[in-house]
Protein backbone atom coordinates (compact mmCIF):
# COMPACT_ATOMS: atom_id res chain seq x y z
CA UNK A 1 0.00 0.00 0.00
CA UNK A 2 1.40 3.62 -1.02
CA UNK A 3 -0.33 7.06 0.06
CA UNK A 4 0.48 10.22 -2.01
CA UNK A 5 -0.35 12.97 -0.59
CA UNK A 6 -1.93 16.09 -3.75
CA UNK A 7 -3.60 19.19 -2.98
CA UNK A 8 -3.45 21.71 -0.45
CA UNK A 9 -0.49 22.02 1.46
CA UNK A 10 -2.79 23.95 4.10
CA UNK A 11 -3.45 22.30 7.55
CA UNK A 12 -7.33 23.79 7.80
CA UNK A 13 -8.31 22.44 3.92
CA UNK A 14 -11.26 19.86 3.59
CA UNK A 15 -9.17 16.19 3.76
CA UNK A 16 -10.42 13.91 1.32
CA UNK A 17 -8.94 9.94 0.81
CA UNK A 18 -8.86 8.35 -2.35
CA UNK A 19 -9.39 4.59 -2.19
CA UNK A 20 -8.97 2.62 -5.45
CA UNK A 21 -10.60 -0.60 -6.74
CA UNK A 22 -9.52 -3.64 -7.44
CA UNK A 23 -7.05 -3.43 -10.33
CA UNK A 24 -8.65 0.42 -10.89
CA UNK A 25 -6.12 2.61 -10.03
CA UNK A 26 -6.40 6.34 -8.42
CA UNK A 27 -4.85 7.11 -12.11
CA UNK A 28 -7.85 5.73 -14.25
CA UNK A 29 -10.38 8.38 -15.02
CA UNK A 30 -13.66 7.12 -12.46
CA UNK A 31 -11.32 8.07 -9.68
CA UNK A 32 -8.77 10.75 -11.37
CA UNK A 33 -10.63 13.68 -12.44
CA UNK A 34 -13.19 13.44 -9.71
CA UNK A 35 -9.88 13.46 -7.27
CA UNK A 36 -8.44 16.73 -9.79
CA UNK A 37 -11.60 18.48 -8.60
CA UNK A 38 -11.44 17.88 -5.06
CA UNK A 39 -7.64 19.24 -5.66
CA UNK A 40 -8.86 22.50 -7.94
CA UNK A 41 -11.03 23.93 -5.48
CA UNK A 42 -8.62 23.26 -2.74
CA UNK A 43 -9.19 20.16 -0.97
CA UNK A 44 -5.58 18.14 0.25
CA UNK A 45 -5.95 14.21 -0.47
CA UNK A 46 -4.12 11.48 0.68
CA UNK A 47 -4.22 9.02 -2.89
CA UNK A 48 -3.96 5.43 -2.16
CA UNK A 49 -2.81 2.72 -4.46
CA UNK A 50 -2.42 -1.03 -3.66
CA UNK A 51 -2.11 -3.94 -5.93
CA UNK A 52 -3.65 -7.11 -6.48
CA UNK A 53 -0.85 -8.94 -4.17
CA UNK A 54 -1.56 -6.71 -1.02
CA UNK A 55 -5.71 -6.47 -1.83
CA UNK A 56 -6.62 -7.36 1.35
CA UNK A 57 -6.85 -11.56 1.29
CA UNK A 58 -9.37 -13.26 3.49
CA UNK A 59 -10.86 -9.67 5.17
CA UNK A 60 -11.07 -7.49 2.41
CA UNK A 61 -13.14 -5.09 4.50
CA UNK A 62 -10.31 -5.06 7.41
CA UNK A 63 -7.99 -4.51 5.03
CA UNK A 64 -9.61 -1.61 3.44
CA UNK A 65 -9.78 -0.18 7.06
CA UNK A 66 -6.86 -0.45 7.99
CA UNK A 67 -5.58 1.52 4.67
CA UNK A 68 -7.86 4.01 5.39
CA UNK A 69 -7.11 4.34 8.85
CA UNK A 70 -3.14 4.74 8.10
CA UNK A 71 -3.46 6.95 5.32
CA UNK A 72 -5.90 9.44 7.34
CA UNK A 73 -3.24 9.14 10.39
CA UNK A 74 -4.65 11.15 12.74
CA UNK A 75 -6.94 13.05 10.80
CA UNK A 76 -10.67 11.75 10.35
CA UNK A 77 -11.31 13.08 6.37
CA UNK A 78 -13.87 15.29 5.27
CA UNK A 79 -14.58 12.92 2.45
CA UNK A 80 -14.23 9.40 1.11
CA UNK A 81 -13.30 9.39 -2.98
CA UNK A 82 -13.88 5.30 -3.54
CA UNK A 83 -14.14 2.89 -6.33
CA UNK A 84 -15.71 -0.86 -6.17
CA UNK A 85 -13.33 -2.27 -3.25
CA UNK A 86 -12.63 0.52 -2.11
CA UNK A 87 -16.18 1.12 -0.98
CA UNK A 88 -15.60 -1.23 1.80
CA UNK A 89 -14.91 1.44 4.15
CA UNK A 90 -18.67 2.76 3.90
CA UNK A 91 -19.15 1.16 7.24
CA UNK A 92 -16.22 3.14 8.66
CA UNK A 93 -17.47 6.03 7.34
CA UNK A 94 -21.50 5.79 8.28
CA UNK A 95 -19.37 4.85 12.29
CA UNK A 96 -17.57 7.97 11.63
CA UNK A 97 -20.31 10.29 9.91
CA UNK A 98 -17.70 11.14 6.78
CA UNK A 99 -19.70 11.43 3.55
CA UNK A 100 -18.25 9.48 -0.07
CA UNK A 101 -18.23 9.39 -3.59
CA UNK A 102 -19.16 5.91 -3.52
CA UNK A 103 -17.95 4.79 -7.46
CA UNK A 104 -19.76 1.37 -8.46
CA UNK A 105 -19.59 0.39 -4.92
CA UNK A 106 -20.18 -3.20 -3.55
CA UNK A 107 -24.04 -3.14 -3.29
CA UNK A 108 -24.17 -6.82 -2.98
CA UNK A 109 -22.47 -6.41 0.09
CA UNK A 110 -24.51 -6.45 3.07
CA UNK A 111 -22.72 -4.32 5.20
CA UNK A 112 -22.09 -1.61 2.57
CA UNK A 113 -25.04 -1.87 1.44
CA UNK A 114 -26.72 -1.17 4.87
CA UNK A 115 -24.16 2.06 5.23
CA UNK A 116 -24.81 3.87 2.26
CA UNK A 117 -28.63 3.02 2.97
CA UNK A 118 -27.68 4.82 6.13
CA UNK A 119 -26.46 8.07 4.72
CA UNK A 120 -27.41 11.57 4.26
CA UNK A 121 -27.48 13.52 0.99
CA UNK A 122 -24.08 14.59 1.66
CA UNK A 123 -22.91 11.38 -0.52
CA UNK A 124 -23.23 10.01 -3.66
CA UNK A 125 -23.48 6.64 -5.06
CA UNK A 126 -22.74 6.14 -8.80
CA UNK A 127 -23.45 2.40 -10.54
CA UNK A 128 -24.09 0.93 -13.71
CA UNK A 129 -27.19 -0.98 -15.28
CA UNK A 130 -24.52 -3.65 -16.14
CA UNK A 131 -22.80 -3.71 -13.40
CA UNK A 132 -23.37 -6.91 -11.53
CA UNK A 133 -22.04 -5.35 -8.02
CA UNK A 134 -24.92 -2.30 -8.71
CA UNK A 135 -28.54 -3.28 -7.23
CA UNK A 136 -30.86 -0.70 -9.40
CA UNK A 137 -33.20 0.55 -6.25
CA UNK A 138 -31.87 -1.11 -3.54
CA UNK A 139 -30.68 3.19 -2.08
CA UNK A 140 -34.29 4.20 -3.37
CA UNK A 141 -36.03 5.02 0.38
CA UNK A 142 -32.50 6.47 1.75
CA UNK A 143 -31.18 9.89 1.42
CA UNK A 144 -28.13 9.32 -0.08
CA UNK A 145 -28.19 10.85 -4.17
CA UNK A 146 -27.61 8.07 -6.69
CA UNK A 147 -26.77 8.62 -10.11
CA UNK A 148 -27.30 5.80 -12.21
CA UNK A 149 -25.72 4.96 -15.82
CA UNK A 150 -27.53 3.22 -18.24
CA UNK A 151 -26.29 0.65 -20.30
CA UNK A 152 -22.73 1.05 -18.01
CA UNK A 153 -21.11 -1.66 -16.74
CA UNK A 154 -18.61 -2.32 -13.32
CA UNK A 155 -16.21 0.69 -15.03
CA UNK A 156 -18.96 2.89 -15.75
CA UNK A 157 -18.41 2.08 -19.35
CA UNK A 158 -20.60 1.51 -22.11
CA UNK A 159 -19.47 -0.58 -25.28
CA UNK A 160 -18.48 2.25 -27.26
CA UNK A 161 -16.08 4.37 -26.51
CA UNK A 162 -17.87 7.79 -27.12
CA UNK A 163 -21.02 6.78 -25.51
CA UNK A 164 -18.36 5.65 -22.41
CA UNK A 165 -16.42 9.07 -21.98
CA UNK A 166 -20.01 11.18 -22.99
CA UNK A 167 -21.42 9.28 -19.88
CA UNK A 168 -18.28 9.62 -17.56
CA UNK A 169 -17.94 13.57 -18.51
CA UNK A 170 -21.63 13.42 -17.35
CA UNK A 171 -20.65 11.83 -14.26
CA UNK A 172 -17.88 14.15 -13.57
CA UNK A 173 -20.08 17.19 -13.69
CA UNK A 174 -22.84 15.37 -11.43
CA UNK A 175 -20.07 15.24 -9.32
CA UNK A 176 -18.99 18.63 -9.43
CA UNK A 177 -22.03 19.60 -8.79
CA UNK A 178 -23.05 17.46 -6.11
CA UNK A 179 -19.50 18.42 -4.58
CA UNK A 180 -20.06 22.29 -4.69
CA UNK A 181 -17.37 22.61 -7.49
Amino acid sequence: MKVVQRGSSEPDSLFAVVLPGSGYPALAPMLHWPARLLAAAGWRLAVVSWTPETEGGSDPRAFVEGVLQRAAGDDVPDLLLTKSLGSLAAPWAAEHDVPGVWLTPLLGDPAVLAALQGMDDRSIAVGGTRDSHWRAGSLEESEIAVLEVEGADHALELPDWRASLEAQSGVFEALASHLGE
